[in-house]
C-alpha cells in the first residue's frame, strides 16, 4: 500500500482510539507484513495439479485453472476474486500465490493482495469426476472498507450460451468493448456457460452457489482478451462495509461439469418451475392484482375440396384421404398447454375446430361470442397458406395471436417482420414457453429471459434462445373436458371404441432424417418417458371413469428400454388392466421375446412398427439405423403371439427406385400384416 494511504489509517486510528490503540494497530500491521514476506521467501512449486480422469486442476503463480481433456474450461486467468474497497478495484492476479498443501484431490492456496492488507485461502477439493469444491477465507490484518465481493471465472470463449438460474442466452460477438450481458439484484444460484462451438468437446461450466446471498454477472470481455465472463457479486450493505482485523469466510460453491446436457436440462426446469410457482405465490399475495389474461387455444378448421385436413397433433400434418376414414390424432401438445396454464390459475379453453369439424364460418361465429385476450393456434406447412389467411382475417378484428407449431418458417425472426400480424411466436415445444409468456405479459415484465420466444420489440424482432428438452413429467395430464372426446381415433387392429389416446414419453433417440416432430418440434432427438405409475394412474381414470374401452399409446417410439417395458406390464397386470386393449407404435428391433411375451399377457392388442422400405440400403440412407433381418424375426413373432401389426412403409426415399418399389411391395405381402400403410415421402422444411 502507499505510504499516504498507511498514513490516512494511522491518522483514522489515532482519532478513534487514540496513540496507544493506533501504535497497535501498526504493529499489528507489521507483522501481517513480515508474515507475508516469510511465506513469499519460502521455496515454493512453479505449477502443480490435480486430476480424476478427464478432469484436471492446475495451480499456478497466476490462480486456478481448470482443464477437462487437456482443453482448458477456464480462461486468461482462470478463477478469480475481486474486491471492491471504497471504489477500487484489485483482485487476484494482482497476489502473491503459494501452495500450502496439496494432496491426490486437494489443493490449498494462499493470496497475499499487493495492495490489500488481506490474504485469501482457497480450498480446491476434487469431489469426482465432475464435481469440484471451492471454498475461499480471507484474514484481514486491519481495519478495511469493502463494499463488493466478485467471485469470477474467466471461461472459454468458445462457449456459445451462458445461463444464471433457470434463464439463458447467447453471448454476442466479441468487440474491442467490454459488455454486461446480464447483471441482476435478484438472487443467483446457479450461473454458468453450455454449448461449446466448433465441436469441442468441453462439458457445460456451472458454478453453484451456496449459503451466502448473491447476484449474477455475465460479462463479454474485448475480443483481445480471449475469454467469457461469468460471476457472482456478494454486496455488502452500509452497515456491513466495514470489516476488523480477524478471520473471515468468504465463498463456499461448487463447480459441476455437465458432460450430459439432458442433466443439465432437467435441473434447469425444476428451476424454472420452482421460480414460476414462486411467482404465482408472489402474485397471489398482491393486494392490487393486474389484469388477469383469458387465452383461447385453438386447432383451426381446415377444408379443402370437401375433405378435412389433420394438423394438431399429426407428426404428418395433411388433408386426409377417404381410406383413413374417421382416423383423427389428439391435439396434445394444445391439450397439454392448456392444462398447464389451467394448473396455474390462468383462465384457459380448448377449441378444436376439426373435431368439431366446424367450417370456417361456424368457428368465426362461435368465437366472436367468447371473451379472450389472445388467440393461441398451431400451424402445419401444408395447412400454411391457408392458416396465414384466416389468421390474417382475425388480426382484423382485433384479435391477438400467438402462433406456434412444427413448421419451421415461423422460426425464422424475419416470419415476424414479414407478418406483422402475428403478435408472437413460439417455437419448439411451447407448453411451458406460453405458461411464462401469459405470466410475464400479466405483470408487464421484460421478455427478455423467456426461452423459445420470438417477438416484436418496439420494431426489432428478437429470437430468445431456444427451450431446452423439457421434464414431461411435470407437466399435468391434458385438457380433455370439453374436447368431442368420442371424435379422436387411432385404433390400430380395429380396437374396441371409443378408444383414447395417451402419450407415456416423448421424443426419439434414432435419427429418421425424415421424421418431423424430433427435428422440429423437440429441436433435437430428446427422449424423455413419464414415470410408469403415472401412466398407468391416467389409463385407469380414462378406462374406468370416462368409459374407453381401448388405449393407443401415441408415443414417438414406445417401446425404448427393456426394464421399462417389463414394468408397464407388470403394473397393467397388478392394477387389473389386462384386460383393456391397448396398442402402440414401436420399433421392431427393440422388440425381443420377453418384451411381446410379458405385452400379450398384459393385454397389447396390435402394433404399429415404422418400416419405412424393404432395402436395407434405403433404411440406412435415412439414418434409422434398423436390421431389417431382426425386424422381420420380430414381426413374426408378433404375429405368432396374436398381437395384430399395422406395418407403415414410405415410397420416394432417397436411393429409391420403381425396382426397391417393387421388392418393398413383394415383402409386405410376404409379411402378411393385418394392416399396411404406404406413404409418399414429402420432404418438409427443417427435415
Amino acid at each position: 500500500m502507499s505510504l499516504k494511504t498507511n498514513l490516512q489509517k494511522f491518522r483514522r486510528h489515532l482519532e478513534s482510539g487514540g496513540l496507544s490503540y493506533a501504535a497497535w494497530r501498526g504493529i499489528k500491521y507489521c507483522i501481517f507484513l513480515f508474515r507475508k514476506q516469510m511465506e513469499i521467501f519460502k521455496p515454493r512449486e512453479k505449477e502443480c495439479f490435480i486430476a480424476d480422469g478427464r478432469l484436471k486442476i492446475i495451480a499456478s503463480a497466476s490462480g486456478i485453472h481448470i482443464l477437462w481433456d487437456g482443453v482448458e474450461i477456464t480462461s486468461g486467468t482462470g478463477l478469480n476474486i475481486a474486491v471492491n474497497t471504497l471504489g477500487l478495484w484489485t483482485d487476484s492476479t494482482k497476489a502473491e500465490w503459494l501452495i500450502v498443501e496439496k494432496t491426490p484431490r486437494l489443493l490449498k492456496c494462499k493470496a497475499y493482495f499487493e495492495e490489500l492488507p488481506l490474504f485469501q485461502v482457497w480450498t480446491v477439493k476434487i469431489e469426482d469426476e465432475g464435481t469440484i469444491s471451492w471454498q475461499v477465507d480471507m484474514e484481514i490484518s486491519e481495519w478495511l472498507h469493502i463494499d463488493e465481493f466478485r467471485i469470477v471465472c474467466f471461461v472459454n470463449p468458445d462457449y456459445k450460451t451462458w445461463l444464471v438460474n433457470n434463464q439463458q442466452a447467447y453471448f454476442q460477438c466479441a468487440d474491442e468493448s467490454w459488455h454486461d450481458l446480464y447483471m441482476s439484484d435478484e438472487a443467483a444460484y446457479t450461473i454458468g456457460v453450455r454449448f461449446p462451438a466448433k465441436e469441442r468437446r468441453m462439458p457445460a461450466f456451472i458454478l453453484e452457489n451456496q449459503y451466502c446471498p448473491a447476484s449474477a454477472l455475465v460479462q463479454n470481455p474485448p475480443a483481445s482478451i480471449g475469454g467469457r465472463i461469468v460471476g457472482l457479486r456478494f454486496i455488502n450493505p452500509e452497515d456491513k462495509k466495514s470489516y476488523n482485523a480477524d478471520y473471515y469466510h468468504v465463498f463456499n460453491g461448487k463447480i459441476r461439469l455437465y458432460k450430459e446436457e439432458a442433466e443439465l436440462d432437467a435441473k434447469m426446469e425444476i428451476m424454472r418451475l420452482t421460480y414460476l410457482d414462486k411467482v404465482m405465490k408472489d402474485a397471489t399475495k398482491k393486494t392490487m392484482s393486474s389484469h388477469k389474461l383469458r387465452i383461447l387455444l385453438a386447432n383451426l378448421p381446415w377444408r379443402k375440396d370437401g375433405r378435412a385436413g389433420v394438423r394438431a397433433g399429426s407428426r404428418w400434418p395433411h388433408i386426409k384421404d377417404e381410406s383413413e376414414g374417421d382416423y383423427l390424432p389428439f391435439p396434445f401438445f394444445m391439450a397439454h398447454a392448456t392444462a398447464l396454464l389451467k394448473k396455474h390459475g390462468i383462465d384457459a379453453t380448448l377449441i378444436d375446430a376439426i373435431a368439431e369439424e366446424l367450417t370456417e364460418e361456424a368457428f368465426l361465429d362461435k368465437i366472436s361470442r367468447m371473451d379472450f385476450d389472445y388467440l393461441v393456434t398451431e400451424t402445419s406447412i401444408p395447412s400454411y397458406y391457408y392458416d396465414l389467411n384466416l389468421l390474417q382475417n382475425l388480426a382484423r378484428r382485433g384479435i391477438h395471436i400467438i402462433l406456434c407449431g412444427p413448421n419451421s418458417e415461423i422460426y425464422e425472426a424475419r416470419f415476424l417482420k414479414e407478418h406483422p400480424f402475428i403478435d408472437f411466436v413460439l417455437y419448439g415445444e411451447y407448453e411451458f414457453t406460453l405458461l411464462e409468456l401469459v405470466q410475464f405479459l400479466q405483470e408487464s415484465r421484460n421478455l427478455f429471459n423467456i426461452t423459445g420466444l420470438i417477438y416484436n420489440d418496439n420494431g426489432q424482432i428478437r429470437k430468445n434462445p431456444p427451450r431446452p428438452a423439457q421434464d414431461i413429467n411435470l407437466l399435468p395430464w391434458p385438457q380433455r373436458e370439453g374436447l368431442p372426446m368420442q371424435k379422436y381415433l387411432d385404433a390400430p387392429g380395429e380396437m374396441f371404441t371409443p378408444s383414447v389416446q395417451i402419450m407415456a414419453s416423448r421424443g426419439c433417440p434414432f435419427g429418421c432424417q425424415f421424421c418431423l416432430w424430433p427435428q422440429v418440434m423437440y429441436q433435437g432427438h430428446h427422449y424423455r418417458v413419464r414415470t410408469v405409475k403415472d401412466v398407468i394412474d391416467e389409463m385407469e381414470y380414462l378406462v374406468r371413469q370416462k368409459g374407453f374401452r381401448s388405449v393407443y399409446f401415441d408415443d414417438d417410439t414406445f417401446n425404448i428400454g427393456k426394464s421399462r417395458m417389463l414394468s408397464f406390464c407388470q403394473e397393467i397386470r397388478e392394477r387389473g388392466l389386462d384386460k383393456v386393449q391397448w396398442a402402440i407404435m414401436a420399433r421392431p428391433d427393440l422388440m425381443d421375446e420377453e418384451i411381446l411375451d410379458n405385452m400379450k399377457k398384459a393385454g397389447l392388442w396390435a402394433v404399429k412398427y415404422g418400416m419405412e422400405s424393404a432395402n436395407q440400403h434405403l433404411v440406412d440412407n435415412i439414418g434409422k439405423s434398423m436390421d431389417l433381418k431382426k425386424a422381420e424375426k420380430m414381426i413374426r413373432y408378433t404375429q405368432k403371439l396374436g398381437i395384430k401389426t399395422h406395418l407403415t412403409f414410405t415410397f420416394g426415399l432417397p436411393g429409391e427406385t420403381k425396382q426397391t418399389i417393387a421388392k418393398t411391395i413383394k415383402y409386405v405381402e410376404k409379411l402378411d400384416p393385418f394392416s399396411v400403410q404406404f406413404s409418399i415421402t414429402t420432404p418438409f422444411p427443417g427435415t
